[in-house]
């Protein structure tokens, strides 16, 4: 048996305020539709928002149902309806944000697997901002790094 160490290297800043001014604009969008999410069951509210490469940001919310696994992620909502209208339009960066907590927001696994998705059918990694309602913000380059040992088409056959 051999043993693996998985790691990977990010990107970590005290305050969204050390980020780049195209970053920050992006988190600050996600922070602000936060609280706009449809959260009455959890609480727990969560923005997205993309940066496309022709410089269109775009943001959502996360939205619940009292039948909890209809509800849709922020991140996964975002992502579809831009991938909808604007299919050739390469994400560069998204941003997950939440006034919840005050440290970095990662996407749960299913949006993780999505974003995944995303960036194989535009063959280039999406920079993904995770932050919290103040404090620390993390830069990470791929979804990949946060999904080691990934599902793709290839296991399909």
């Amino acid at each position: 048996m051999k043993k693996e160490k998985y790691s990977f290297e990010f990107d970590r800043f005290e305050n969204k305020n050390e980020l780049e001014a195209e970053q920050k604009k992006v988190v600050d969008q996600a922070l602000e539709i936060s609280h706009q999410a449809y959260a009455p069951y959890s609480n727990f509210k969560v923005g997205a928002a993309v940066q496309l490469e022709n410089g269109e940001i775009f943001s959502s919310s996360n939205q619940e149902n009292a039948s909890y696994p209809v509800g849709a992620c922020a991140e996964r909502g975002l992502l579809a309806y831009v991938n909808a209208n604007f299919p050739n339009i390469k994400i560069e960066k998204l941003a997950v944000s939440t006034p919840n907590v005050n440290y970095p927001l990662p996407p749960c696994g299913m949006c993780r697997q999505y974003i995944l998705e995303i960036e194989k059918k535009q063959a280039q990694p999406i920079e993904l901002i995770l932050s919290g309602n103040e404090g620390e913000v993390l830069v990470v380059n791929s979804a990949k790094d946060l999904l080691p040992l990934h599902f793709t088409d290839e296991f399909l056959g």
